[in-house]
């Protein structure tokens, strides 16, 4: 999973106003598994065409390139306003194309490395001979187990400004009194759904945790 460590200033065109919806963007992708590579260190037009090109690699984001071109153009000026308008409306079209885009290609392997095998299977609710193989690609990921492990690599991406992988992986198993003394993997159960309650509880818990709500559109 690709590590991101901004320890600069945002570079020219973008303005500060998009640097964190941009470095929340480049966050989530990581997480994900879909943003491959070097670490990200710098928020800068390099960045941004490297993030646009793995989105696109996986269906994504195609139609918000046009409003981020300003933003891959090194060496380029301040954005207008109109211009920083639509650059905004882009990453907003982007933060809700991967809240709805599940990858279990990409998410697999990430998820894998950040949480290992038996906690990942416990969560989406897969042995882990299954996980292997449709990790491998062996068998096609079911739509409703595809759709539990981007759920679990949402609110990983949720968590992980704030915590390591070992604090992220300690947080499905720790109790909490907002979930009524019960872990957010007890509270979720075997056969769970992303727009069930329980799972509705444990989102809405991460974000709390970071100080943040989820990235929305």
């Amino acid at each position: 999973m690709v590590t991101v460590l901004i320890a600069s200033e945002p570079a020219p065109p973008l303005q500060r106003g998009l640097a964190i919806p941009l470095l929340a963007l480049i966050g989530r992708s990581a997480t994900m598994g879909l943003l491959a590579g070097p670490p990200v260190t710098a928020l800068d037009a390099a960045s941004v065409r490297r993030l646009l090109r793995a989105l696109q690699q996986h269906g994504i984001g195609g139609t918000a390139a046009a409003a981020l071109a300003p933003l891959t153009q090194a060496g380029a000026g301040p954005l207008d306003a109109e211009a920083e308008r639509l650059a905004a409306s882009g990453l907003r079209d982007l933060v809700e194309a991967l809240e709805i885009s599940a990858v279990p290609e990409a998410e697999w392997p990430a998820m894998r490395e950040l949480l290992g095998d038996e906690l990942l299977g416990a969560l989406v609710g897969v042995a882990a001979s299954s996980l292997r193989r449709y990790a491998a690609g062996e068998r096609r990921t079911p739509d409703e187990v595809a759709a539990r492990l981007h759920w679990v690599a949402l609110v990983a991406s949720d968590l992980a400004g704030a915590y390591n992988a070992y604090g992220i992986r300690r947080w499905f198993d720790r109790a909490r009194v907002q979930l009524d003394g019960r872990s957010p993997r007890a509270l979720l159960g075997k056969r769970w759904s992303p727009d069930g309650e329980a799972a509705q509880r444990v989102r809405a818990l991460a974000a709390t945790l970071v100080g943040a709500q989820p990235l929305a559109a």
